[in-house]
């Protein structure tokens, strides 16, 4: 055992003198160091400088501050909290974002290993590039160089691959970082990285007259052209119990959206009791209404609307207290390209007895692949009519934040007056802010809004649609089920029993057809049917479907689509509704996304319904 250990200690001391002599032998420009690490164990810690030829004091977490900059769609399959994973795509672009409060020489490295073989990587920071080639294959930190740093603020560094020897360019947990310029400290995201990674929010809160009673609130929003950015919600009419205004929901729709909180405590709108729930009073032509949880719960309504930045939209709000301790809320926009005012939805709201409190806007960006990016609202001539039928125009905000800023996360927020204009702006790491809780005084336009309101639309409560009888029809073609796991239920035929407590599963074990999304059913109901939409039921417990697509067909050949929807998060019914009455024999669902984020889908009925 003696002579064993002896020669152990005689291995490790070779191996010893070896590394040594690699190290001075290496350039400081491109030195791997042996610090082999897990990404948990690395992300977010200080790096001794022992490690390394560099002085490299902090190590920024890609997680929470790194974003495929010239593919949004990519950032889910690219960057994970625990860092980048998945880069085979020589042409992203990878940016990781920390802001500086000094300048002077900045030194960078990264925690990084090519998972197979070996790769090339171009590093930039400003206009200067240094390429390194990534031989090791499990984590070490690779020192990439020194860059200046000219001007404090918001920094970034720039990573692209440049050639690969196998699918995979490299894993990164670390993005390090030290030298002159972060002699000061530096911002980043250290934790919370979902809310990191979608960036601050921020909120004006109008000042209003006193001791008024406030019926009706009205504003004007202006989207600068280049602002219009996806995941984008410019928030238009704020008040104590709801929100009301518009999206960029994708590169492709838009919305314009209005909800209402229940005042039942939950994040899940199945658990509000019945005397809890929103009702909904009526809605406005195109308009799709439902429960929404998450965000807190309650009654929610959207129009698809594709608005156009450089255009200004004008928001009405009514809240007044009605029967039985209730209150009403009803919504109406207005669209130059329309030139009326239409009504998006009304909805009572248990439990309150009150006219409009805190009116306010906000901007927040809700997709994380595109926190790096800024996008700005104008808001414009904002007044509110009092229950004597008298106009006040507010001309004085308080600007705030969401926690995001506050904890000093993310500095990239700014809000304010502009002439006549309140504006917002967040996301995009611009260096300059504006004081959160500081106030605001924008120029008075004198002019109160014109508005008949004996021509606005009443809201009348809806009837519940007819559904068709599904009687012989079946489920002819589908993505996957779970044909084993979910007892008696999991088959696509569930579908079309009338038994909102059986459902289908897409496959998730024991079968080789697809278990991610897209999933899809396609409806075979034997002969031509006319039809205003069609009615979901969501599956009374997990894989509630957020995103779904609907077409139609006469021969199964030949589709067309009546639009994308978001199912609510809800396993009560909902009615989707064509834009016209629409003839059709086979139905096809194609759903794109569910609430928990996961690969798997299910539904308990789909069916056709006539108003």
């Amino acid at each position: 055992m003696k002579t064993r250990i002896e020669s152990k200690t005689g291995m490790l001391l070779t191996c010893f003198i070896l590394l040594l002599q690699l190290f001075t032998a290496c350039s400081p420009e491109a030195v791997v160091y042996q610090k082999d690490t897990t990404p948990e164990e690395d992300a977010g810690d200080r790096v001794s400088a022992a490690n390394t030829a560099l002085s490299l004091t902090y190590t920024v977490s890609p997680g929470g501050n790194s974003w495929v900059i010239n593919s949004i769609a990519d950032n889910g399959d690219v960057i994970y909290d625990d860092g980048v994973h998945n880069w085979t795509n020589l042409d992203h672009v990878i940016r990781t974002y920390f802001k500086t409060s000094s300048t002077g020489a900045l030194d960078v490295g990264l925690n990084i290993k090519a998972p197979t073989g070996s790769s090339k990587i171009a590093v930039t920071v400003g206009d200067e590039t240094k390429e390194v080639e990534i031989t090791n294959t499990v984590y070490q930190v690779v020192d990439i160089g020194t860059f200046s740093i000219d001007t404090a603020g918001y920094q970034f560094i720039e990573i692209q691959g440049v050639e690969k020897s196998s699918a995979y360019i490299g894993d990164i947990t670390g993005v390090l970082v030290g030298g002159a310029a972060t002699t000061g400290g530096i911002t980043y995201v250290e934790d919370d990285f979902y809310w990191g990674r979608r960036g601050p929010s921020v909120h004006l809160s109008y000042e209003v007259p006193e001791n008024k009673d406030i019926k009706w609130f009205y504003n004007e929003v202006t989207i600068p052209q280049g602002e219009d950015i996806v995941g984008s919600y410019f928030m238009a009419n704020g008040f104590g119990e709801g929100y009301f205004g518009m999206q960029v929901n994708s590169e492709t729709e838009r919305r314009i959206l209005f909800s209402v909180w229940s005042p039942y405590d939950t994040q899940n709108p199945d658990d509000i009791p019945d005397d809890y729930k929103i009702t909904l009073l009526g809605k406005g032509d195109g308009v799709t209404t439902g429960e929404f949880g998450n965000e807190g719960s309650g009654g929610q309504s959207y129009m698809v609307y594709n608005w156009t930045a450089g255009n200004t939209y004008k928001f009405l709000l009514k809240g007044e207290p009605s029967v039985n301790n209730s209150t009403d809320y009803t919504a109406y926009f207005y669209a130059p390209e329309v030139g009326d005012w239409q009504l998006i939805a009304s909805f009572r709201r248990p439990y309150t007895s009150t006219y409009l409190t805190r009116p306010h806007s906000f901007l927040e960006n809700f997709v994380t692949g595109a926190g790096y990016l800024t996008r700005k609202g104008l808001y414009g001539n904002q007044w509110v009519l009092d229950t004597q039928s008298q106009w006040h125009e507010m001309t004085r905000a308080k600007f705030t934040a969401d926690a995001t800023a506050r904890s000093g996360a993310r500095l990239d927020y700014a809000g304010g007056a502009d002439g006549n204009t309140f504006f917002m702006q967040n996301c995009g790491f611009f260096s300059d802010n504006t004081t959160i809780d500081s106030y605001h005084d924008r120029t008075a336009n004198g002019i109160a809004p014109t508005i008949d309101f004996s021509q606005l639309e009443t809201p009348t409560i809806a009837t519940a649609p007819t559904l068709l009888d599904k009687t012989g029809w079946e489920v002819s073609d589908f993505s996957s089920e779970a044909t084993s796991g979910e007892g008696t239920n999991g088959f696509a035929s569930l579908v079309l029993d009338g038994d909102g407590e059986t459902y289908w599963h897409s496959c998730w074990t024991g079968c080789n057809q697809t278990y991610d999304y897209p999933h899809f059913l396609t409806i075979d109901t034997k002969q031509t049917q006319s039809a205003d939409g069609v009615a979901f039921v969501q599956r009374n417990g997990s894989r509630k479907v957020k995103d779904i697509q609907i077409e139609v067909s006469t021969d199964n050949l030949n589709w067309t689509s009546m639009g994308t929807f978001v199912l609510q998060n809800t396993a009560a019914e909902q009615y989707i509704d064509f834009s016209q009455t629409t003839s059709f024999r086979y139905v096809k669902v194609t759903m794109s996304s569910a609430y928990d984020g996961l690969s798997f889908a299910a539904m308990a009925e789909v069916s056709p319904f006539v108003r």
